[in-house]
Parts: structure tokens; C-alpha cells; sequence
């Protein structure tokens, strides 16, 4: 009877152990959860990486109490002896793998914090947007989560001797960033760094009246990453790709306390030029959304075979109106040469008219530049 105590005592205090080590990794799970959960709802995590290293967590979890019980069972066994010096000539061989591991998990923690309280002063001193400089500081933190993760893994497989499979391993991280490095100025990720740039940078905010993209004109609505939503004077919202922005001149007219409004006219060299500046300083004062107190200006833009070019040059306030104030310009600017007998030619015109006799009693007129 006293023969068959001893190995149930041992059975039963390894009972008491396997089932302490199921309790205390079930535990630690519910812990790895809750706190996956927390960083998540922080923002520290993304729901992906939240999710992922969450479940990495609780694999190393079991695979810890696993490792346990294996222990406890064997030395049950009587394989203690076996066991402790598996475990020492293990410890020996790769004292400074485990050693180098520990150092890596160290440093990435501390590059973390550091990482965190530099953005964080950034923040508070530089000019940029918060949210770029959140991205910052997210891509600097998962780039450190990154290289924790491929060198402990390296060295696990260098430890299991997996020489070869880890060279490997490297060798593919180091070709995905320089790949990711290189195609980062094209297609998606190019227009997201371009978007970056123009939040950072701020050339335009919501509301302003710009011309962006070789073109668009229009009021911002919004500004984001991929996209810069315009208004445009149609009443249409385009979503202008903010690569297409970076790549293209930008024009904001609300900037400015004001803008000149331009338009040229051809003339022909039978009418004065004291004719045509008066013309069109006088089309000038009668159009509306113009300023009175800075006075407009004719300048003379090219001398041509057939024809002069002149351009009437006014002051505005109101950028956000100026295809209201150049089409009411371009009227009073026909109405006041009609009026005159002045005819306003075009290069266009001028080559027909050369070409055919003109029809009696009809006046061709042509505007030489397009509204804006």
C-alpha cells in the first residue's frame, strides 16, 4: 500500500499542475484579449494588427503551458534528470541567440517609447496636420513591430537550425521594403503620399476657391488622403486624384485680399489706341464686382500681321465670383465696341476675312481668350 502512495501523490500533484496551467493560460488569453480590445479602441492598434497579434499572443500562451505540462509529465516520469540536462546543454548551445532575442525585444521597446514621446513633441511644435503626424508615427511603429518580428523569427530558426530558411527570410523582408520603397511614388501609394504632402503642406483648406490639376476650377469641399473634392461652378463635385494635384500647378484665389481679372481683344491697326484703352477702361468701369479704388490698366500684349492685342487688367475681391465678373466684363466689353463701331477680331476671323470677302452689313466679332 505505501508502494502505490507515492506514484499518486505524483499523479495527483500533476494533475494539480496540469490543471493550474490550463487555468492560468486560460487566464492569460482573456487577458490578451481585453487588452488587444483596449489598444484598438485607443488607435494604437489597427483592427488587422490588433486581431493578429492577439491571436499570436494566445498561440505563445498555449504553447507555454503546453511546454509545462510536458515538463511536469516527464519529470513525473522520472526523466527529471534527462530533462535538466536537455535543458542545460540547450541553454549552452544557444546562450547567445536567447541573449541577442532578449536584447531585441529591449531595444524595440525602447525605440517605441521614443519614438512616442519624439511625435509627440513634434505635434506640439511643428506647423504640420495632427493626423499626418499620427501616420508618422503609426508607420514608425509598425516598421519597429516589423523588425522585432523578422529578427526573433531569425533567430528561432537559426536556434532550430534553420540556417538557410532564415537567411531567406531576410533576404525577402529587405527585397519587400526596397519594393515598397520604390513603387511608393506610383499608382495608390503614390497618390496617398502625394495626398500626405497636400495636408501637410495645406496650399488650399475647405471653402477656398481654387484651380487645381491643369484646370478643375472650383470651390474645396474636402481634402483626404486619395482625393480633393471640388465644387465646381456647375455645381459638380469632382474628385480630383491628389496626384494629379502635386504634378500640376495650384492656383488659389482666395489667398489673395485680391485678384486681377484679365481679357484680351484683338483690334485691328485702322483704330487708335487711345480709342481702344478708352473702350475698355470704360467696359471696365461699368462691370460689376470690380473695385472702384484700384483703378484698371490696358496693356498692349503683341503686335501681329493684321491685328493688336490689347488686355484690360481690374481688380477684384470676390474670387469666389469670377466667372460672374469675366462673363459680365466680356458683355460690356461687346456693348461698348458695338456701340463704338470698333469691330473685335480673332486670329480665326482674320484668316477668313482674308481669304473671303466679309458680308455687307453683318459685324464679326471673336473673343481671343476663353473664360476661365
Amino acid at each position: 500500500m505505501d508502494n502505490l502512495s507515492g506514484p499518486l501523490v505524483s499523479y495527483a500533484l500533476l494533475a494539480i499542475a496540469v490543471a493550474i496551467a490550463l487555468v492560468l493560460a486560460k487566464v492569460g488569453v482573456r487577458l490578451v484579449v481585453r487588452l488587444m480590445k483596449k489598444l484598438e479602441s485607443e488607435g494604437r492598434l489597427s483592427p488587422g494588427l490588433a486581431e493578429f497579434g492577439g491571436a499570436l499572443l494566445r498561440v505563445v500562451i498555449w504553447l507555454a503551458a503546453a511546454f509545462f505540462i510536458l515538463t511536469q509529465i516527464l519529470v513525473t516520469l522520472g526523466l527529471r534528470e534527462i530533462l535538466l540536462q536537455s535543458i542545460s546543454s540547450f541553454l549552452s548551445a544557444n546562450a547567445g541567440r536567447i541573449g541577442v532575442m532578449v536584447v531585441i525585444i529591449m531595444v524595440g521597446y525602447v525605440a517605441l517609447r521614443i519614438f512616442g514621446i519624439v511625435f509627440m513633441e513634434y505635434k506640439r511644435r511643428t506647423k504640420l496636420h495632427p493626423f499626418t503626424v499620427d501616420l508618422f508615427q503609426s508607420v514608425a511603429r509598425y516598421l519597429v513591430y516589423a523588425v522585432v518580428a523578422v529578427l526573433l523569427l531569425t533567430n528561432i530558426l537559426v536556434i532550430a537550425g534553420l540556417q538557410t530558411l532564415a537567411g531567406t527570410m531576410v533576404t525577402l523582408f529587405t527585397v519587400f521594403i526596397g519594393l515598397v520603397v520604390s513603387f511608393a511614388a506610383t499608382g495608390s501609394i503614390g497618390n496617398a503620399l502625394s495626398g500626405l504632402v497636400i495636408m501637410s503642406w495645406r496650399p488650399y483648406k475647405d471653402g477656398d476657391r481654387v484651380e487645381v490639376a491643369g484646370g478643375t476650377y472650383g470651390d474645396v469641399v474636402e481634402v483626404d488622403v486619395m482625393f480633393t473634392k471640388i465644387r465646381t461652378i456647375k455645381d459638380e463635385v469632382v474628385h480630383v486624384p491628389n496626384s494629379q494635384i502635386m504634378g500640376n500647378k495650384i492656383v488659389n484665389y482666395s489667398t489673395l485680399p485680391k485678384v486681377i481679372v484679365h481679357q484680351q481683344v484683338a483690334i485691328g491697326y485702322d483704330v487708335s489706341r487711345e480709342s481702344v484703352e478708352q473702350l475698355l477702361l470704360e467696359a471696365a468701369q461699368r462691370s460689376e464686382g470690380l473695385l472702384r479704388e484700384a483703378k484698371p490698366f490696358v496693356l498692349v500684349r503683341s503686335l501681329d500681321n493684321n491685328y493688336v492685342v490689347y488686355e484690360i487688367n481690374a481688380y477684384t475681391d470676390k474670387p469666389n465670383q469670377l466667372v460672374m465678373i469675366y462673363s459680365g466684363l466680356m458683355e460690356n466689353i461687346l456693348d461698348c465696341f458695338d456701340k463704338a463701331g470698333v469691330e473685335i477680331l480673332s486670329p480665326q476671323h482674320v484668316a477668313l476675312r482674308d481669304s473671303a470677302p466679309a458680308v455687307k452689313g453683318r459685324r464679326k466679332r471673336g473673343i481671343a481668350r476663353k473664360l476661365d
